[in-house]
């Protein structure tokens, strides 16, 4: 009896669980993605630059946003990946809730790893530095972590934004500056009070505010 009871507070407890998970991710607001007005911070900045140049509205990305389980580091490689071969942003959200690691998911694409290390002509350093090397030497079959590809894509993409080629973001990263800060000083901050990573004097603004640190 002692048994059964354990066995079915247990299932209770895991059934509360899930039930308590759902309504969180539900209930998360993206608005930041599609609205400049309403980013507070670096990293909502990034995300919204990422969105908004991705070429895909808001009808097509709100569906998928609630199956990302890590949106701020996730979201951009869906974005890169689309983009790359042609495949609707779905197809790639389905691959990755499966389980699929990033550098399986390029190859069941069919997109090159090269696209990572496009303007990387040389070791920027850590924490890219080892698969540069790894890639150089085996550009066909080099397996990367989940974090290199998240990384490797913010310095693709942040070089558009922040007007730097992709190994200055890669070489800044290993001297302790992250990409998102990158952009953010260069881009400059359109929001105002509370956003993390500001730093006074930076951030050249193009009519978006002053950017007060």
């Amino acid at each position: 009896m002692k048994r059964i009871r354990l066995t079915i507070g247990a299932l209770g407890m895991a059934a509360w669980l899930v039930a308590g998970a759902a309504p969180a991710a539900a209930g998360t607001s993206f608005e930041f993605l599609f609205s400049t007005n309403r980013v507070s911070n670096d990293h909502q900045l990034f995300l919204n630059l990422a969105v908004s140049n991705s070429g895909y509205d808001r009808a097509v990305l709100e569906p998928v946003l609630p199956r990302i389980q890590y949106v701020e580091v996730d979201l951009p490689v869906v974005l890169f990946v689309a983009r790359q071969c042609g495949q609707p942003v779905d197809v790639i959200v389905d691959l990755r809730a499966r389980g699929l690691s990033w550098s399986v998911i390029f190859t069941q694409l069919h997109v090159a790893p090269d696209v990572l290390f496009v303007g990387i002509d040389r070791d920027p350093g850590p924490p890219y530095g080892k698969a540069w090397g790894h890639w150089k030497q085996n550009r066909s079959k080099v397996k990367l972590s989940d974090d290199e590809v998240r990384g490797l894509v913010q310095v693709q993409m942040g070089s558009r934004w922040a007007g730097a080629s992709p190994y200055q973001l890669a070489r800044a990263r290993s001297q302790g500056k992250s990409v998102v800060t990158y952009v953010a000083d260069r881009h400059g901050r359109p929001f105002q009070g509370g956003g993390q990573g500001k730093e006074k004097g930076n951030g050249k603004q193009k009519g978006h505010g002053r950017g007060k640190g």
